[in-house]
Formats: structure tokens, C-alpha cells, sequence
């Protein structure tokens, strides 16, 4: 594990808070109060990036933005990956259609550390949709880092020709992996590759009935009802499982609170190199119920947007791709 550099934190960190804000700027004490440092501390650093371009300082409002040395490092980085660079329209086009916030995932990794998807490129819809979907963009950047943690990242794994992958996959869910992961969770990758897409339903229900037994087992009075609830839990763990998360088979007839749906776009050699993907829920909203006919049509428009992609990029699938 690579070790932490405060400096370079408060670099990005300064970077990140100006490009929030790109047309008001932000005054030395509004960037120190900001990210908690003093202005004896923020301030060296600024006047560095000044005299080498990437801020610009105004005269009269003594506010600072991001400067034109950033927008040519910006330009290199774009020709650097013309994948997502080409992403960003179709992304912005599968929002528009489908009224949710889409994303363009950059399959990537660092030296010594687990794979990351890096948010690449955000399309927001134009109303965002009252079931949510349409405000996740509000708590996402572009490069937010997602750990490939079972099921996030079915499609990196589903077609690749390492025997060790899968295996690699499920070992991040550490102990929380059950025994027999292998065997649950390949008929779902089955299902990825013959769909051609991944349908990741909602585990909140999961999640809220930990809390809940959390907060019981704090109130001396909910104790003996935690107990239940954790033997109750114990059993939609295993009733829950990762088959669940991310089923084999779409029901057209069925009911589903999908969360993500992803497809994969592939590069020339057949990896994946770029994941769309449509939002179903936000962190203020849970994903609504969806029929299956209709989580099978937004999985269709959304593996469509992905093989135009990888067409129009030069990519092709690889061998083990069975559409």
C-alpha cells in the first residue's frame, strides 16, 4: 500500500473545491476555511500555482479560479484516452434518453492496490425523475474512485480469459465472502455475458436492518429485540445473497429495485476499457421498483450506447463475448 502525501491531498483537494466553482472563484480565507487549513498554510502553495498558470488571480475581488496552464493539461489528458473522450457525448445522449444520470466508468488500477472504476465522464438528465436517479450526480465527481467490490464490476470480470479473475473479484468482499461465492455468482456472470449487460439490484434492505439492530443493541431497553433481529438478519444474509445482488435472469413479468445498470466498452484487445453505466438510485432515493420488461429495455439501451462505442473506437469484443 502506497503511503499517504498530505501535500499532493491538498493539492487535489484545492483543485477539486475551484473547479466547483469556476466562475466565482474563491477568496484565500474562503479556500483555508474550506479545507480546514490556515491561510498561512493554503497560501504559499497558492501563489505558487499563480506564477506557474494553473490559477488566475483577480485584481480587485483578490478571489482565485483555475488557470489555462490546467486547460492544456486538461487537452493532453483528453487525447491521452480518446475512448472517454469520445464517451462524453454518448453518455450525455443515454441520459437524455433514459431521464437518469449516466456514467462513463474508467477501468483502472495503481500499482500494489485492488482495480478502481474512475467516474470518466457525468450525463445528467434533463428533469431528474421523481423515483431518483436523476440527483446521484450531485454527490459524484468526475475522478471519484468505485472499488471493484462484488457486484459492483461484473462486466470487468465476466469475459476476461484469467482463471484467477472471478477468483481475485470475490476475495475483495474479505470476510464477507461465503463459501460457496464461486458457486453463487457464476450463473450470474452467465447471465452478464449473454445478456451483454449487468442489472446490480439494491441491497439497502440489508443495510437498514443492520442499522436498526445497531441502534436496538445501543438502548439498553431494545436489546432483547436486537438479538431477534440479528438472527433474523443472519437469515436474509443468506437468503440474500450475491446471486440476488445480481441476478442470472431478468423475469420480463417480475419486480426489481435495480440500483445500476452497466455495460461493457472494449478496446482493441478485447478489454474492457471504458463502463457505461445508468443510475437507478441516488443517496436520496432508493431504487424504485422496476419491471423486469423495463430493466431489460434500459439494460438493452444501455449495452446499444456500449457496442456503438466500441465500434466507433476501433474495439472489438472478446472471444468469450456470446451476443
Amino acid at each position: 500500500m502506497s503511503r499517504p502525501s498530505p501535500q499532493t491531498d491538498r493539492l487535489l483537494d484545492l483543485v477539486d473545491l475551484l473547479s466547483r466553482q469556476p466562475a466565482d472563484g474563491a477568496t484565500l480565507a474562503e479556500v483555508a476555511r474550506a479545507l480546514g487549513l490556515s491561510k498561512a498554510t493554503i497560501h504559499p502553495m497558492m501563489v505558487t500555482l499563480t506564477r506557474r498558470g494553473w490559477l488566475l488571480r483577480h485584481p480587485e475581488r483578490h478571489t482565485y479560479r483555475l488557470g489555462p496552464a490546467l486547460v492544456a493539461a486538461g487537452r493532453v489528458a483528453a487525447r491521452g484516452h480518446p475512448v472517454v473522450d469520445a464517451a462524453r457525448p454518448v453518455v450525455r445522449g443515454l441520459a437524455a434518453a433514459t431521464g437518469l444520470t449516466c456514467l462513463a466508468f474508467v477501468a483502472g488500477a495503481m500499482p500494489g492496490e485492488p482495480d478502481e472504476l474512475l467516474v470518466g465522464e457525468i450525463g445528467q438528465p434533463p428533469q431528474p425523475p421523481a423515483g431518483g436517479g436523476g440527483d446521484a450526480h450531485r454527490y459524484l465527481r468526475l475522478g471519484d474512485r468505485f472499488p471493484l467490490k462484488p457486484p459492483i464490476g461484473s462486466v470487468c470480470v465476466a469475459w476476461s480469459d484469467d482463471p484467477t479473475a472471478v477468483e481475485r473479484w470475490l476475495d475483495r468482499l474479505g470476510p464477507e465472502r461465503p463459501a460457496d461465492a464461486l458457486t453463487q455468482i457464476a450463473p450470474s456472470l452467465d447471465g452478464v455475458r449473454a445478456r451483454g449487460w449487468s442489472a446490480e439490484v439494491d441491497s439497502q434492505l440489508r443495510e437498514r436492518i443492520d442499522l436498526l439492530a445497531i441502534e436496538l443493541g445501543e438502548d439498553h431497553r431494545g436489546v432483547e429485540h436486537a438479538a431477534a433481529l440479528r438472527r433474523i438478519l443472519g437469515d436474509v444474509h443468506r437468503l440474500f445473497g450475491l446471486a440476488d445482488a445480481l441476478p442470472a435472469v431478468i423475469e420480463p413479468t417480475g419486480s426489481y429495485r435495480v440500483s445500476t445498470v452497466c455495460a461493457p466498452v472494449f478496446d482493441g484487445g478485447g478489454d474492457v476499457v471504458v463502463v457505461l453505466a445508468a443510475i437507478c438510485a441516488s443517496e436520496q432515493h432508493h431504487a424504485p421498483p422496476r419491471t423486469g420488461a423495463e430493466v431489460v429495455l434500459l439494460g438493452e439501451r444501455v449495452a446499444a450506447a456500449a457496442a456503438g462505442l466500441t465500434a466507433a473506437t476501433q474495439g472489438r469484443p472478446p472471444r468469450t463475448w456470446r451476443r
